[in-house]
């Protein structure tokens, strides 16, 4: 009998913890990149111009490629779609010869 009514009690527990709704918190990493300052970007531009407006990059040049900045940017909702863009400024020269971005602004 005193199995039985343990029994019913961790069941009702654990019925009881299944519709308790979970919190979950939202997770940002990388540069948060705005787009009224993406816009402003232009061809021309100096690093320090760059700098200026969306602040040290994420990923500043490598090895491989010492004329790309990389502005990454990741947000994961508690509820909800996540969020990945990545901005790339390419310099020549000192100066931006190209921009890319992944997401088109305001979308």
């Amino acid at each position: 009998m005193l199995k039985i009514l343990i029994s019913i009690a961790v069941t009702a527990s654990l019925l009881a913890a299944c519709n308790v709704p979970s919190f979950r918190l939202d997770v940002q990493q990388g540069n948060a990149i705005d787009d009224d300052k993406v816009a402003q970007l232009r061809e021309g531009m100096t690093a320090r111009q760059v700098a200026f407006l969306l602040g040290t990059p994420q990923v500043k040049g490598t090895f491989v490629r010492e004329d790309r900045w990389d502005y990454v940017y990741y947000h994961r909702p508690g509820r909800g779609a996540s969020e990945l863009r990545r901005v790339s400024v390419f310099f020549d020269h000192g100066r931006v010869a190209r921009i890319e971005d992944t997401q088109a602004p305001g979308g």
